[in-house]
């Protein structure tokens, strides 16, 4: 009862923090960009707006843009601001090891980025069906296809974007890089090297989950399940290892 104790006072701060700051105006403002583009088509009444347009969409703008910089901004203010802000050495004077510090806060930012982000997927969904004037369950799959890969993608950018936080001290900056440098590039090396990538899996997951999409082309030899599953243990391994690294680090409190 203690940990559990433990873990909700650290998760609910955490989750409180990311989304009662001026930084949860910002990711929650670009969260909107399926709705507003969504919005926008369907009153512009464009001819070609229904689900494949939606897919053409939302693939580079959120997957590859909305997705990573929200996931970013959240993950790397973890434990990097408390670093910088020097209020860490007051949490870690609780009876919390800095492991399970890093695993809470982690849970926490897990949270708050779903809350951010999967309502805007499931309304922009709901105003492209409603615009070709189908039922909601239509086309189903589309919808559980980006579910699943918002949920395992924050997942694994969050757990990427934390381990660099702890790293380095200007995670923001290598966090920018891989995720609109790397990311977006590496569909064109060839090769296996795309399966370094989490865009490689999450488009994976959507070939496979999908029935008709825009991903036909896509060279991939993973499905849903194994694309999952590699994202989920990455994401476990990265903070485990986030966990090791800052274990390892010394803060003293400074005067007041």
């Amino acid at each position: 009862m203690g940990s559990f104790r433990k873990a909700w006072v650290v998760t609910g701060l955490t989750l409180r923090y990311l989304l009662t700051t001026r930084r949860a105006i910002a990711t929650g403002l670009l969260a909107l960009v399926p709705v507003i583009i969504t919005l926008s088509l369907a009153a512009a009444r464009v001819a070609s707006f229904q689900i494949l347009l939606f897919q053409d969409l939302m693939i580079p703008l959120f997957l590859q843009v909305v997705l990573i910089f929200v996931t970013l901004v959240n993950a790397t203010a973890l434990i990097r601001e408390e670093i910088d802000d020097n209020t860490l050495p007051f949490l870690l004077t609780r009876p919390i090891s800095k492991p399970a510090l890093v695993v809470y806060k982690y849970v926490g930012y897990l949270i708050a980025v779903l809350l951010l982000l999967i309502p805007p997927i499931i309304v922009a969904y709901g105003v492209t069906e409603a615009y070709g004037g189908l039922a909601f369950t239509t086309d189903i799959d589309v919808l559980w296809g980006f579910l699943a890969t918002t949920i395992v993608g924050s997942a694994a950018y969050g757990a990427l974007f934390l381990f660099i936080s702890v790293l380095v001290r200007r995670p923001l900056a290598v966090g920018l890089m891989i995720g609109f440098v790397w990311e977006s590039v590496v569909d064109s090396i060839p090769g296996d090297v795309p399966k370094l990538s989490v865009i490689h899996y999450l488009k994976s997951i959507l070939k496979d989950v999908i029935v008709v999409n825009p991903l036909g082309g896509y060279r991939t030899d993973t499905g849903a399940g194994v694309s999952a599953g590699i994202l989920v243990a990455v994401s476990i391994a990265l903070v485990i290892l986030a966990g090791f690294v800052f274990q390892q680090m010394e803060f003293r409190q400074k005067a007041g």
